[in-house]
Protein backbone atom coordinates (compact mmCIF):
# COMPACT_ATOMS: atom_id res chain seq x y z
CA UNK A 1 0.00 0.00 0.00
CA UNK A 2 2.26 3.30 -1.41
CA UNK A 3 -0.18 5.65 -1.02
CA UNK A 4 0.19 7.67 2.66
CA UNK A 5 -2.95 7.96 4.85
CA UNK A 6 -3.53 10.64 7.74
CA UNK A 7 -2.78 8.54 11.15
CA UNK A 8 -5.96 7.29 12.87
CA UNK A 9 -7.79 6.83 8.88
CA UNK A 10 -7.94 4.10 6.14
CA UNK A 11 -7.34 4.87 2.92
CA UNK A 12 -9.83 4.51 0.86
CA UNK A 13 -8.75 1.55 -1.14
CA UNK A 14 -8.66 -0.45 2.42
CA UNK A 15 -12.24 0.69 2.96
CA UNK A 16 -13.60 -0.17 -0.15
CA UNK A 17 -11.93 -3.84 0.41
CA UNK A 18 -13.16 -3.78 4.34
CA UNK A 19 -16.54 -3.33 3.42
CA UNK A 20 -16.60 -6.05 0.10
CA UNK A 21 -14.71 -8.59 2.59
CA UNK A 22 -17.75 -8.10 5.24
CA UNK A 23 -20.39 -7.89 2.32
CA UNK A 24 -18.73 -11.25 0.22
CA UNK A 25 -18.90 -12.98 3.96
CA UNK A 26 -22.30 -12.04 5.27
CA UNK A 27 -23.12 -14.02 1.55
CA UNK A 28 -20.89 -16.99 2.39
CA UNK A 29 -22.48 -16.76 5.74
CA UNK A 30 -26.26 -17.00 4.28
CA UNK A 31 -24.84 -19.64 2.32
CA UNK A 32 -23.82 -21.94 5.60
CA UNK A 33 -27.07 -21.18 7.44
CA UNK A 34 -28.99 -22.58 3.82
CA UNK A 35 -27.06 -25.46 3.85
CA UNK A 36 -28.10 -27.67 6.51
CA UNK A 37 -31.81 -26.38 6.19
CA UNK A 38 -31.91 -28.10 2.52
CA UNK A 39 -32.71 -31.13 1.12
CA UNK A 40 -29.41 -33.36 0.30
CA UNK A 41 -30.56 -33.71 -3.88
CA UNK A 42 -31.09 -29.92 -4.20
CA UNK A 43 -27.60 -28.44 -2.30
CA UNK A 44 -25.63 -28.91 -5.55
CA UNK A 45 -26.06 -24.79 -6.16
CA UNK A 46 -25.83 -23.93 -2.49
CA UNK A 47 -22.36 -25.99 -3.02
CA UNK A 48 -21.16 -24.18 -6.03
CA UNK A 49 -22.13 -20.74 -4.44
CA UNK A 50 -20.20 -21.60 -0.78
CA UNK A 51 -17.42 -22.81 -2.61
CA UNK A 52 -17.51 -19.39 -5.42
CA UNK A 53 -18.23 -17.07 -2.33
CA UNK A 54 -15.56 -18.77 -0.14
CA UNK A 55 -12.63 -18.45 -2.61
CA UNK A 56 -13.99 -14.58 -3.30
CA UNK A 57 -13.25 -14.04 0.88
CA UNK A 58 -9.94 -15.77 0.61
CA UNK A 59 -8.83 -14.01 -2.34
CA UNK A 60 -9.91 -10.59 -0.96
CA UNK A 61 -8.18 -11.58 2.36
CA UNK A 62 -4.81 -12.60 0.68
CA UNK A 63 -5.14 -8.98 -1.11
CA UNK A 64 -5.80 -7.54 2.64
CA UNK A 65 -2.94 -9.18 4.34
CA UNK A 66 -0.74 -8.36 1.67
CA UNK A 67 -1.92 -4.37 1.80
CA UNK A 68 -1.08 -5.10 5.43
CA UNK A 69 2.17 -5.99 5.72
CA UNK A 70 3.05 -3.08 2.90
CA UNK A 71 2.09 -0.43 5.60
CA UNK A 72 2.05 2.10 6.60
CA UNK A 73 1.53 0.78 10.23
CA UNK A 74 -1.44 2.99 11.23
CA UNK A 75 -2.11 4.79 14.79
CA UNK A 76 -4.53 4.33 17.32
CA UNK A 77 -6.73 7.04 18.12
CA UNK A 78 -5.94 9.51 20.31
CA UNK A 79 -6.22 8.28 23.94
CA UNK A 80 -6.86 4.82 23.00
CA UNK A 81 -3.37 3.06 24.64
CA UNK A 82 -1.24 1.91 22.07
CA UNK A 83 -1.17 -2.23 23.50
CA UNK A 84 -4.91 -1.84 23.82
CA UNK A 85 -4.84 -0.68 19.96
CA UNK A 86 -2.09 -3.30 19.13
CA UNK A 87 -4.21 -6.01 20.64
CA UNK A 88 -7.50 -5.44 18.63
CA UNK A 89 -5.33 -5.43 15.86
CA UNK A 90 -3.96 -8.78 15.99
CA UNK A 91 -7.77 -10.05 16.44
CA UNK A 92 -8.51 -8.76 13.23
CA UNK A 93 -4.97 -10.04 11.59
CA UNK A 94 -5.64 -13.43 12.99
CA UNK A 95 -9.14 -13.37 11.80
CA UNK A 96 -8.22 -11.89 8.17
CA UNK A 97 -5.84 -14.44 8.16
CA UNK A 98 -7.97 -17.84 9.09
CA UNK A 99 -10.36 -15.78 5.88
CA UNK A 100 -7.33 -16.55 4.13
CA UNK A 101 -6.72 -20.53 4.30
CA UNK A 102 -10.37 -21.49 5.07
CA UNK A 103 -10.73 -22.07 1.51
CA UNK A 104 -7.68 -23.92 0.65
CA UNK A 105 -8.74 -26.82 3.55
CA UNK A 106 -12.97 -26.54 2.40
CA UNK A 107 -11.58 -27.36 -1.43
CA UNK A 108 -9.50 -30.48 0.14
CA UNK A 109 -12.83 -31.05 2.25
CA UNK A 110 -15.07 -31.34 -1.08
CA UNK A 111 -12.96 -33.36 -2.88
CA UNK A 112 -12.11 -35.58 -0.16
CA UNK A 113 -16.01 -36.03 -0.13
CA UNK A 114 -16.30 -36.90 -3.67
CA UNK A 115 -18.06 -33.55 -4.38
CA UNK A 116 -17.30 -31.62 -7.56
CA UNK A 117 -15.99 -28.36 -6.49
CA UNK A 118 -17.70 -25.85 -9.12
CA UNK A 119 -16.63 -22.17 -9.07
CA UNK A 120 -18.42 -19.47 -11.10
CA UNK A 121 -19.92 -22.31 -13.28
CA UNK A 122 -16.47 -24.07 -13.91
CA UNK A 123 -15.96 -27.37 -12.70
CA UNK A 124 -12.24 -27.71 -11.45
CA UNK A 125 -10.50 -30.81 -11.63
CA UNK A 126 -10.11 -32.91 -8.25
CA UNK A 127 -6.76 -32.38 -6.80
CA UNK A 128 -7.16 -35.21 -4.81
CA UNK A 129 -9.26 -38.77 -4.86
CA UNK A 130 -12.49 -39.46 -2.43
CA UNK A 131 -10.65 -40.49 0.54
CA UNK A 132 -12.39 -41.25 3.97
CA UNK A 133 -9.46 -39.40 6.00
CA UNK A 134 -8.75 -36.57 3.99
CA UNK A 135 -12.97 -36.14 5.07
CA UNK A 136 -12.68 -36.51 7.62
CA UNK A 137 -9.10 -34.28 8.64
CA UNK A 138 -10.30 -31.83 6.55
CA UNK A 139 -13.63 -31.37 7.20
CA UNK A 140 -12.87 -31.79 10.92
CA UNK A 141 -10.36 -28.50 10.53
CA UNK A 142 -12.93 -26.69 8.19
CA UNK A 143 -15.61 -26.82 10.56
CA UNK A 144 -13.19 -25.52 13.41
CA UNK A 145 -11.68 -22.64 11.37
CA UNK A 146 -15.73 -21.76 10.82
CA UNK A 147 -16.09 -21.69 14.57
CA UNK A 148 -12.94 -20.22 15.17
CA UNK A 149 -13.61 -17.27 12.98
CA UNK A 150 -16.98 -16.86 14.37
CA UNK A 151 -15.40 -16.73 17.80
CA UNK A 152 -12.76 -14.66 16.44
CA UNK A 153 -15.09 -11.98 14.94
CA UNK A 154 -17.26 -11.45 18.24
CA UNK A 155 -13.91 -11.46 20.31
CA UNK A 156 -12.56 -8.90 17.93
CA UNK A 157 -16.18 -6.60 17.93
CA UNK A 158 -16.52 -7.43 22.16
CA UNK A 159 -12.95 -5.71 22.43
CA UNK A 160 -13.78 -2.86 20.11
CA UNK A 161 -17.07 -2.37 21.96
CA UNK A 162 -14.92 -2.33 25.37
CA UNK A 163 -12.66 0.51 24.06
CA UNK A 164 -15.51 2.39 22.78
CA UNK A 165 -16.87 2.46 26.33
CA UNK A 166 -13.49 2.50 28.30
CA UNK A 167 -11.68 4.88 26.30
CA UNK A 168 -14.38 6.91 24.53
CA UNK A 169 -12.49 6.26 20.94
CA UNK A 170 -15.95 5.94 19.15
CA UNK A 171 -17.68 2.30 18.22
CA UNK A 172 -18.00 3.59 14.40
CA UNK A 173 -14.00 2.30 13.75
CA UNK A 174 -15.32 -0.84 14.20
CA UNK A 175 -16.99 -0.14 10.05
CA UNK A 176 -14.27 0.25 7.18
CA UNK A 177 -13.66 3.50 6.09
CA UNK A 178 -13.72 5.18 9.44
CA UNK A 179 -11.51 6.48 11.94
CA UNK A 180 -9.04 3.34 13.30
Amino acid sequence: MADEIVPGVQSRRLAILGWFLAGTFIALFWNIIQMPRTALDQREFLHAFHYSLGLVVSIVAIVRLIWWFQGPKPRGPTGLPEGSFAFHRTILFVLILTFAVESLIGFGYAWGTGHEVVLFGLQLPAIMSKSEPARMSLGYFHSALAFYYMMLITIWFAVGVYQHFRYRVGISRLFPGQKI
